[in-house]
């Protein structure tokens, strides 16, 4: 098992997480505000920054699967 592609894709992952609560703040911010079309603009942002999260679990569990299925 490569330890060091499981480390950068935990990086990736907490770096990931830090902008969606940015996101998630920013988000907020507008909702309250009343600016609609800036918090669907943000909201887009948020799904993509999330799709990539979710690839990025999916990697890190497929090297797991792989490792302990050889087992």
């Amino acid at each position: 098992m490569d330890f060091s592609q499981i480390e950068q894709l935990g990086d990736d992952l907490r770096e990931i997480g830090h902008k969606r609560r940015q996101l998630v703040e920013k988000i907020y911010q507008e909702v309250t505000e009343g600016d609609q079309q800036s918090s669907k603009a943000l909201y887009q942002e948020l799904s993509r920054v999330s799709d990539e999260a979710i690839s990025i679990i999916e990697q890190q569990k497929q090297i797991f699967d792989e490792q302990v299925t050889k087992m």
